[in-house]
């Protein structure tokens, strides 16, 4: 059972995160002691009783993030997949997925996946002056996923790396967004890691689809607003997997065309971007964009002579944001980075209200000692009548390897013929960024299929820079 004293809280002068080990939560992103934006439940025991409903709030998504075929999936490597869900579908990894789990906290000097002297990923050094802001904080946690969980082959290693980094400056970093002055106020980094646990196990030479994500819930207003629907959002993306009446990908895409209800795009990076509820569609917005080639934007790591074994997975890095996401009425803006090829977007239209009490700084009643106090029981908590989150009152970012990307660029089928049009848009993305595809332990496969392989390390990171404008 977890409790707000299971909480790790990361701190810097202007940004703070708590990360409650349940599910690997990311529980609140408080902007200079006063605006979190992050969604989150009002009590921290109650995220232990919104399985039955999960509520998929700033978790770790996996073993796959978004939609697979439920049931049995055989790939080009002869690994099979053996995967649970109603209606032909397995949403987020399955019924008892990484956001249900307990992960472990890790001290550093024992991670299996990060290194001491990570050269993306460092320890810092003490700082010089014990009196000086703290310019980084940071904490890491592991998961076993032990073979056949859920129905994926090979047992699986995962550690999570959350980082706060403070602005260069003190009082933040002049900026500008949507032609506006603003203040860099710092960054969280999510760095997700895994690799397949040599025990053994027949299967490993066959590999493991592997696919995470943090699945970020962002409310920027404090529940001042109605909705989300006044937030304005531009993504570095004009085309979508195309998807079938369940929500499954097909292998095609969609492209994004001007003007249109999906078109976050046209605006261009340094904007005026557009409102999230101009021309919003009859449903809302639950669509999987696929980011624009980064040949233009990247610039190498250095990939020659790596000093640790975590160097093989060195990314070409992003140098500009790939999604930006602000709110006119609380003057922040939060541009967001990573490695990963799409970012699924969510304006949680089926939410009503009825789950779990909000957190109070989005509008949520106060808690009432006396009536929800020790002698009310968590699993009582886990709905409300009219006290959670509404109808498009939040806007979730999960940014990710294409949907269903494993069962088109690596089904069993996938080498017969011409292969469908999102395994070789995948394909030519990793080309483009330069990446190793080779199979074997050095290379990264993995970002043209999501197949991991026997001695790979899969790896899934996301930095948001949050921005106050003038």
């Amino acid at each position: 059972m977890s409790n707000e004293s299971d909480q790790v809280t990361l701190d810097t002068p202007h940004l703070s995160t708590t990360v409650l080990p349940y599910g690997h939560h990311i529980t609140s992103l408080v902007v200079d002691h006063k605006t979190d934006v992050l969604a989150g439940f009002r009590d921290a025991d109650v995220y232990h009783h919104s399985i039955s409903n999960r509520a998929f709030l700033n978790a770790v998504v996996g073993r796959y993030a978004n939609r697979l075929p439920s049931g049995e999936t055989l790939l080009s490597t002869g690994a099979k997949l053996h995967l649970p869900g109603a209606a032909g579908v397995c949403l987020h990894g399955g019924e008892a997925a990484f956001d249900t789990l307990p992960w472990a906290p890790v001290e550093r000097s024992q991670s299996l996946l990060f290194a001491q002297d990570d050269p993306d990923h460092p320890v810092p050094p003490p700082p010089s002056d014990p009196n000086e802001p703290v310019s980084e904080s940071s904490t890491l946690h592991r998961l076993y996923s032990p073979a056949g969980a859920e129905g994926f082959p090979c047992s699986l290693e995962v550690e999570a790396l959350v980082v706060v980094l403070a602005p260069v400056k003190r009082d933040g970093a002049h900026t500008t967004a949507e032609d506006k002055q603003g203040t860099s106020l710092g960054k969280v980094k999510v760095v997700l890691r895994a690799k397949i646990r040599e025990d053994g196990d027949d299967d490993i030479a066959k590999g493991t689809p592997v696919n995470l994500t943090v699945h970020w819930g962002f409310r920027l207003d404090d529940g001042n607003d109605k909705d989300v629907l006044g937030h304005h959002l531009w993504l570095d993306s004009n085309k979508l997997a195309a998807l079938d009446d369940s929500g499954l990908s097909t292998g095609a895409l969609e492209p994004v065309k001007e003007g249109s209800p999906l078109d976050f795009f046209s605006q261009g990076r340094e904007g005026p971007h557009r409102k999230i509820g101009d021309k919003y569609p009859e449903g809302g917005v639950d669509r999987n964009f696929l980011f624009s080639h980064p040949s233009s934007s990247l610039q190498p790591s250095p990939l020659d002579q790596p000093t640790s074994e975590s160097s093989q997975w060195s990314p070409r890095l992003p140098t500009t944001p790939q999604a930006i996401l602000t709110s006119p009425s609380s003057h922040l803006s939060l541009r967001f980075t990573s490695n990963q090829s799409s970012v699924q977007v969510y304006t949680a239209p089926g939410l009503d209200g009825t789950g779990p009490v909000r957190k109070e700084a989005h509008g949520g009643p106060a808690r009432d000692a006396d009536k929800d106090g020790a002698a009310s029981a968590a699993k009582d908590r886990a709905t409300s009548k009219g006290d959670g989150y509404g109808a498009d009152s939040l806007v979730f970012l999960e940014f990710q390897a294409p949907v269903g990307a494993v069962v088109h660029a690596a089904g069993a089928h996938s080498g017969e013929g011409e292969r469908p049009e999102l395994a070789r848009w995948m394909r030519e993305r990793a080309e483009a960024q330069g990446v190793n595809l080779d199979e074997g332990k050095k290379g990264r496969s993995w970002e043209a299929d999501t197949l991991l392989r026997k001695g790979q390390v899969y790896e899934n990171w996301v930095e948001v820079e949050v921005v106050r404008l003038e």
